[in-house]
């Protein structure tokens, strides 16, 4: 009887397999055995010894290797049964890899071999370059070409197996070749044979320069002292650095100073800019550090001190010689390394000379010193950002000499030698507030704008940024990223980038995002100049832009506005999460956090960039949200969350409401309804029957446009009703029926089932933007003005009794599911009132305030007062009007947040007709479960982001 073998192959009459144990034994091929495991093939009357020394031979093998008829000895040959993965390609290529060049002649006829790997394209000179691949061991390049021969003609196929990696760099680790030859064949088959050779070249260049690129990662993370040292090198530079004012302190007292003395002792006006001089020398002379260690590790020490020698003498100048002195002194039980990298950095300007170099203990030498780079950057970065920090909560004259503005020679000095890393043209960030006339009060970017000739300053911390910039490499990032805020900028440069596509880590992996793409319907460029601009192409291919999740819905009413001039300024439509990121780097705002990316995908909203068309930097944000009627305003922000100008925000107001509507499409005609037979058998028509046919169509149609919207609060409604479960077990139920499961639940199970919910991690933000959801409400609102005019046809939406004609309305198959939202909407509100002073609530107000929530909590408290005194925290004044904290507001704008939020607070059961009564009597009142640390302003502020 014959067996299959693998790859179209039958063992003739007289032969047989045999299968390798682990115990040695050769075990008959013939009975049922893994679909592709490797046999030795050989006479079926071989004598045993021949069969164990057949199946030895066999075991050294790779798999893989077996299916390429690898000659064993004594008339035997490996091959593979059945059912094995790939084809024969991959089999001659594991072999040869497994044999190397000295036992390539074990795969028989030499030429059956080159054409399995290469077929019609396999002549000569191309098995010479393979042989010579195989003799340097140059798998990868091996493998790409037999991948890419269905492709490519013999002369460029030798220019493929010419291919050469890096030292330590193998772009093609795993994968079968006949699997990248079917991507590869995707991606490339509708280009020409020369673009096609380029292309492929250009792929193997991009995936050896993010190897290396990774390894270089590696080997410069290796190279720096372990991160759990940083603590003791931060306990260090503390000590150091309140030496100075502790100096001080003891000089201003005739003797130690009691606990109270030194509370109320207040330091010289000019410390502050004293105490940030020492710092931005410290930063400059890490940064120098870290930019040396980086190059040292990834070019070595005699490239690292012709790049960075200049750089170093620059940075230590930064510090005197009795200042190094200083911190270089030891004390008892202390860290070894020095208190400040500027004492390393000397000794590096020291060492880098050319007799130095030239010794052989100078390498040890230097890379003790770099390796403290990160560390030393760490901890002076976190000094910096929190001296920053408490510049928050001084006044300004108690922080600066108003005699001399802050200045430091230091960093001219700095630039003139090294340059900027980051352009300074673009460095938008509000310089720090200087008490001094002279002191710089508009950013770098604009003072260049308008003088070249402009000086940095250190106000402006751009040198901060340069240390964040050369910490970044060391955790992954090329650079840091940097939003811009009022006190300081936020810089990350620990945070790894999220790609929205895989690393190419290899070339089988590289092709396959490519080829997968192109699978799922994406079209390659027609012109591409490398692998790096086809695989962007495919990826911005309209099919594939289209499906993305990541872009953002825009309603078409709002699509043509992009490029409008509105208020002098033009209109940028946001589309997707890295825009919003550009925006809120520059704007200081949390427009580019998650939270807006997500409203904006679902289609909650539309954001909107307003830029100076002359400048083109941005003026505001703008979110604009479709409630009732049309487009509304949800937010307009000027940089740092600040107001816009009035006369900017009226025309931007008046703007988005002329924004039309699309027009409701024309409805169906309604079959007449039927009369229902009652008792005393007389016939009259259902209570519906009596309103206005138009209006009953009109309405009908207008809620099943907005119950097509209604998904994400059904979804949070399904959370909410979890806790109707019973013993331990949530209740599962789908969103529609969710809602009329809590439209049913009395008010005081609705206080339970929501402390239940918010106990359980449920965010009261997104429950408060459910509740906002009311598509009966949003219907009416939408009717013709002189059909809302039938007679109490707003008990609808404000919760009073219906009378009989709208109860047998809300009860139509159409209209049921939008009443019972708006029911559940308003009855969740109420909880939230009944909780408002609890800690469930609190806690998860807090963890994500949003502005109306807050406000309208605020609000209630105040109403409820004095029955929530021991609750409450007053927040201004009797009788004043201006809420303090950052933005700051005011209680009387009828634009403003408070205004807003009173329809919001009398849903929660506020009385908010007591609410100026109250203000004026006791001022304005916030739960006290909802202040943190930093009380007010820290919650006002986090409302804001």
């Amino acid at each position: 009887m014959s067996i299959q073998l693998a790859f179209g192959v039958t063992a003739g009459p007289g032969l047989s397999c045999w299968l390798p144990t682990s115990g040695g034994r050769a075990v008959p091929g013939g009975g049922a055995h893994p679909p592709g495991a490797p046999v030795a093939v050989g006479p079926a009357d071989a004598d045993p010894e021949a069969v164990r020394e057949a199946t030895r031979q066999l075991a050294l093998l790779s798999t893989e290797a077996a299916g390429a008829g690898v000659d064993l000895g004594g008339g035997f040959t490996s091959a593979r049964l059945a059912g094995a993965h790939g084809d024969r390609r991959d089999a001659v290529l594991a072999a040869l890899q497994d044999l190397g060049a000295d036992g390539a002649h074990r795969l028989g006829d030499r030429t059956a071999g080159l054409v399995a790997m290469f077929g019609p394209s396999a002549t000569k000179r191309v098995g010479a370059a393979a042989h010579t691949a195989v003799e340097e061991q140059r798998w990868a390049a091996l493998r790409l070409a037999s991948a890419a021969s269905d492709l490519l003609g013999p002369e460029q196929l030798e220019r493929v197996l010419d291919l050469r990696a890096p030292d330590g760099i193998d772009p093609f680790p795993r994968g079968a070749a006949s699997t990248l030859a079917e991507h590869l064949s995707r991606a490339l088959s509708r280009y020409q044979r020369p673009r096609r050779l380029a292309l492929i070249i250009s792929l193997w260049d991009h995936v050896c320069a993010q190897l290396a690129e990774r390894r270089q990662r590696k080997r410069l993370a290796a190279s720096q002292t372990r991160v759990d040292r940083i603590d003791k090198l931060r306990e260090r530079y503390r000590v150091h650095f309140d030496e100075p004012i502790l100096q001080h302190l003891g000089w201003a007292f005739d003797d130690t100073p009691t606990l109270g003395a030194a509370a109320r002792w207040r330091p010289p006006n000019w410390w502050t800019a004293s105490e940030l001089r020492r710092l931005m020398h410290d930063a400059v002379a890490a940064t120098a550090l870290l930019r040396f260690a980086r190059t040292l590790s990834d070019e070595g020490l005699q490239a690292a001190a012709e790049k960075h020698r200049a750089e170093l003498v620059a940075a230590d100048a930064c510090l005197s010689g009795n200042a190094r002195t200083k911190a270089a002194r030891r004390p008892e039980g202390g860290y070894s390394h020095p208190a400040r990298p500027g004492c390393y950095v000397h000794q590096l300007v020291e060492a880098l000379t050319p007799e130095r170099l030239a010794g052989s203990k100078t390498q040890n030498y230097v890379e003790i010193r770099a390796a403290m780079a990160r560390n030393y950057g760490v901890v002076v970065f976190d000094t910096v950002m929190e001296v920053l920090r408490n510049l928050d909560d001084q006044p300004l004259h108690e922080c600066w000499d108003t005699c001399r503005p802050w200045q430091a020679a230091n960093l001219l000095e700095w630039r003139a030698a090294v340059g900027y890393r980051r352009p300074a043209g673009s460095w938008e960030q509000p310089p720090l507030a200087d008490a001094h006339a002279d002191g710089p009060k508009q950013p770098l970017a604009q003072r260049l704008a308008a003088d070249p000739d402009a000086a940095e300053t250190p106000h402006d911390l751009l040198w901060f940024a340069d240390l964040a910039d050369a910490l970044a490499p060391f955790y992954g990032n090329e650079h840091a990223t940097v939003r811009h805020e009022q006190s300081a900028p936020n810089l990350d440069y620990d945070t790894p980038v999220r790609s929205v596509r895989p690393p190419a880590h290899s070339l089988p992996l590289a092709v396959a995002e490519v080829a997968q793409l192109v699978m799922f319907g994406a079209t390659p460029p027609p012109r591409c100049g490398s692998w790096a601009e086809l695989a962007a192409g495919v990826r911005a291919d309209a099919v594939i832009a289209e499906a993305s999740v990541g872009i953002f819905p825009i309603p078409p009413e709002v699509s043509g506005v992009d490029k409008q001039i509105v208020a002098d300024l033009a209109v940028e439509l946001g589309r997707d999460p890295r825009q919003l990121s550009e925006w809120s780097s520059y704007m200081g705002n949390c427009i580019g956090y998650p939270w807006y990316a997500d409203e904006a995908r679902r289609g909650l909203c539309v954001l909107m960039a307003l830029r100076d068309p002359t400048t083109g930097r941005i003026v505001a944000n703008l979110d604009i949200r479709r409630h009732t009627g049309g487009w509304h305003v949800h937010e307009l922000r000027a940089r740092f969350n600040d107001n816009v100008t009035p006369a900017v925000e009226k025309q931007v107001k008046q703007w988005v409401d002329d924004i039309p509507t699309p027009a409701l499409p024309a409805p169906e005609p309604l079959l007449p309804v039927p009369p229902v037979r009652v008792r005393g058998g007389s016939a009259r028509r259902s209570a519906a029957g009596r309103l206005p046919a138009e209006l009953t169509r009109a309405l009908t149609v207008a809620v099943e446009q907005e119950l097509a919207s209604v998904a994400s609060a059904q979804r949070t409604y399904v959370t909410l009703a979890r806790g109707l479960g019973r013993a331990g077990q949530p209740a599962d139920f789908d969103p529609q029926a969710a809602v009329v499961a809590l439209k049913r639940v009395g008010s005081a199970d609705h206080v339970e089932l929501l402390r239940t919910a918010l106990d359980a991690g449920l965010s009261a933000s997104t429950l408060w933007q459910a509740t906002r959801v009311r598509p009966l409400a949003a219907a009416v609102a939408r009717l013709d003005p002189e059909l809302r005019e039938y007679d109490r046809l707003g008990t609808l939406t404000d919760g009073s009794p219906l009378p009989r004609t709208l109860r047998a309305l809300v009860r139509r198959p159409e209209i049921a599911p939008a009443h019972a939202m708006d029911v559940v909407a308003r009855a969740v509100r109420t909880a939230m009132g009944a909780l408002a002073g609890d800690d469930a609530l609190a806690r998860a107000v807090a963890r994500r305030p949003s502005t109306e929530l807050v406000c309208a909590l605020t609000i209630a408290t105040t109403c409820w007062f004095p029955s929530t005194e021991d609750n409450s925290v007053p927040v201004s004044e009797p009788k004043k009007t201006t809420v303090p904290g950052f933005p700051a507001t005011d209680l009387s704008d009828e634009h403003g947040p408070w205004q807003h939020a009173m329809t919001a607070a009398a849903e929660l059961g506020a009385p908010v007709e007591l609410f100026w009564e109250r203000v004026a009597e006791h001022g304005l009142r916030v739960p006290a479960t909802l202040l943190g640390k930093g009380g007010w302003p820290a919650l006002w502020s986090r409302a804001h982001r």
